[in-house]
């Protein structure tokens, strides 16, 4: 058939009703085309929608504002609680710092895939904290607002000095306040929310530290309280004999590490137990324990302030209210496989008394050192020494060198530390306060950890310790007590998916 023949025909067919198929299927393409083209337009548009909806949802806008936690009826977001949660993460690590690692926290995993306890992640341990701090200060704040207690010129100071120690830090590490702030609290946090949520913490630490300051006690509970406690607050003079009853394991010809046997554990402990029963024996003839220690190849310990441990079993054996100067016996220990040979002498009130002492820090802040010089113990010392040297002779004259030198946290107070109780100091310290004839006005120089101190001994105190620590005691457990009852006054129900989004 020729062309024209059916190009005829087709158009033949088309008339009577017919639909001519390459027609068809031009128009089946363009339509194809067209509906591609309303496809891709569609996606390109869910694209779009779906990218802003991620900025959006990372910069934290969406989650900040769902509500996560309710405390009597007030509505906290996830903003909120995230404060608190990330609070109580950056608490416990200023508190355990490197140790951190010993509690089963790594830092580098996500605290949801770790365990604080069998029950437990340590996403959901601080979360816990989070809830209890925030119903504490809930509770707080309703109190303050009834006592019209408000923040005072002080606390703002507080307030502004920890906010610009934060910017500071922020730019530190090359951050802006707010991206350091999601940083440290999470994506969700804002300046405002923190700034809030910090002025809250000020008060309600306001109104404890108040109520705490409020509590007092008289001499006849304070004296109570030491006669059901004496274990904690006496001291006792002993001296004792350490004999091990353990067997150490060995290894095979391949390498492996092999345990002792129960048999070869009695026998160690057979070989103790007459080891400390000889050494009683010739104690009680008249021998010196430190010689008899020595001549059996085992460790011994005098001290005439012993403190009261529960550890091992000469703690309870020492401090128990029934000992009388002379008593001595051989005591067993299964739990850490030794026997002891224990001599009681007396037991007594740690009768130590508070001090007032003023100190000058000195450390390598205090020196001029050249470009690439490197700080020595040696020219600290030195330092320390040319300041004192340039003493005065004074207790003011001391003072205004404090004042000019220290670099420690009191310089403003002329460096004065006032009513110390025992145990207050790093060893070092406290060591040269209580060294036997300490008298007001002696001075001298004491290195610790956080430099060299140089020491200005103002004069004891009359409270002694075992007096000091009773009251502290008391006033604490009074104000523990207190917190839980003020921390349960209050209800709060969470919300699982505002809960989710913290962490």
């Amino acid at each position: 058939m020729s062309a024209s023949r059916e190009k005829k025909k087709r158009q033949e067919f088309v008339a009577g009703g017919g639909i001519d198929p390459k027609a068809a299927r031009a128009a089946e393409q363009k339509a194809a085309e067209k509906k591609a083209k309303i496809l891709y337009s569609t996606l390109a548009i869910v694209f779009v929608v779906v990218a802003v909806f991620l900025v959006v949802y990372n910069s934290g806008i969406i989650q900040r504002n769902q509500t996560a936690l309710t405390i009597d009826g007030e509505k906290y977001t996830v903003a909120d609680v995230s404060y608190y949660y990330h609070d109580a993460y950056q608490s416990f690590l200023n508190t355990y710092g490197s140790y951190a690692s010993l509690f089963g926290l790594d830092t580098s995993k996500s605290l949801k895939s770790q365990n604080y306890s069998e029950d437990m992640t340590w996403d959901e341990y601080f979360k816990d904290q989070a809830v209890s701090n925030m119903k504490f200060i809930h509770a707080v704040l309703a109190k303050a607002e009834e006592e019209n207690m408000t923040l005072d010129d002080e606390d703002m100071k507080t307030f502004n000095s920890a906010v610009e120690n934060l910017k500071s830090q922020a730019t530190e590490y090359g951050y802006s306040y707010k991206s350091y702030l999601n940083v440290v609290y999470g994506s969700t946090m804002t300046a405002s929310v923190f700034e809030e949520h910090l002025k809250d913490q000020i008060l309600a630490n306001k109104y404890a530290t108040t109520y705490q300051d409020s509590l007092s006690f008289t001499d006849e509970e304070i004296q109570t309280y030491y006669e059901e406690n004496k274990n904690s607050y006496d001291l006792v003079d002993g001296e004792y004999v350490s004999i091990s009853g353990s067997v150490e394991s060995t290894t095979d010809e391949e390498g492996n590490t092999v345990e002792p046997t129960e048999e070869e554990k009695t026998a160690a402990m057979e070989a103790a137990k007459e080891t400390a029963e000889k050494i009683m024996a010739a104690y009680e003839d008249g021998g010196d324990l430190e010689a008899l220690a020595e001549e059996y190849g085992a460790t011994y310990t005098s001290s005439d302030e012993m403190t009261y441990s529960s550890t091992y079993v000469y703690g309870d054996w020492f401090f128990d209210g029934s000992r009388t100067a002379g008593d001595a016996e051989v005591l067993e220990d299964t739990d850490y496989s030794r026997y002891f040979v224990a001599v009681f002498h007396d037991r007594k009130q740690d009768t130590a008394l508070d001090y007032n002492v003023r100190h000058i820090l000195v450390t390598e802040d205090n020196l001029e050192l050249a470009e690439g010089e490197e700080a020595t113990d040696e020219m600290v010392l030195a330092k320390a020494e040319e300041i004192l040297d340039s003493w005065d002779g004074t207790e003011e004259g001391f003072a205004e060198l404090a004042k000019e030198y220290s670099q420690g946290g009191n310089a403003a107070e002329g460096g004065l530390y006032e009513n110390v109780a025992k145990g207050a100091m790093v060893s070092e310290f406290e060591d040269w306060c209580y060294e036997a004839g300490r008298k007001s006005g002696d001075t001298g120089i004491v290195k610790t950890p956080y430099g060299q101190h140089i020491m200005y001994f103002v004069g004891y105190g009359d409270t002694p310790y075992w007096y000091y620590a009773s009251n502290n005691a008391l006033i604490s457990n009074a104000y523990t007590e207190w917190q839980t009852a003020i921390t349960d006054s209050v209800t709060a129900e969470m919300n699982e998916a505002g809960m989710a989004m913290i962490g």
